[in-house]
């Protein structure tokens, strides 16, 4: 079963996938990585040239084929959860939400040009509250990140998938 690590920006999805990736041996997907490459731009020319709605699409598409691929862990993009196809998707993979509170994850992106989506403090502290019920809605774990290591995350996952 694919893995699919969900959170707002920020909260180490890619650093945990690859982490994942090595303590269990299996094969991970930065989801928007992935899409950079196929498309052969950054997310932020594809918001910029296309919009966010034909991101969301491109988005579901990839997201739909790594999962029939086999892809054994993906790490999302934070705003996945705001298209329903995609909440439905992740519903039916071992799809894990990482917590942590809105100033830790503030400070993890303030001044990041690589988030279209990251703007000024409020505007960033609306979409993480109008998201907070999408991730909760998509996940069938939450792990609580806050004052954990990157190491003691992953090995709470991975006591999860042991169960």
């Amino acid at each position: 079963m694919t893995i699919c690590l969900i959170g707002f920006m920020g909260s180490g999805k890619t650093t945990i996938g690859k982490e994942l990736k090595e303590m269990l041996g299996k094969k991970w997907i930065d989801l928007d990585e992935y899409i950079e490459i196929q498309e052969g731009k950054k997310i932020s020319d594809i918001f910029e040239q296309k919009g966010e709605s034909y991101f969301r699409e491109l988005e579901h598409i990839y997201l739909k084929q790594l999962i029939n691929e086999g892809v054994e862990i993906i790490s999302t993009g934070g705003g996945i959860i705001t298209t329903p196809k995609n909440s439905e998707m992740l519903q039916k993979t071992c799809s894990i939400y990482l917590e942590y509170p809105f100033d830790v994850l503030y400070q993890r992106i303030e001044g990041d040009n690589n988030r279209p989506l990251a703007t000024s403090y409020e505007a960033l502290k609306t979409r993480f509250l109008n998201r907070l019920d999408l991730y909760e809605k998509a996940a069938q774990v939450k792990i609580n990140c806050r004052d954990k290591s990157i190491n003691e995350i992953a090995q709470e996952i991975i006591t999860y998938l042991k169960k």
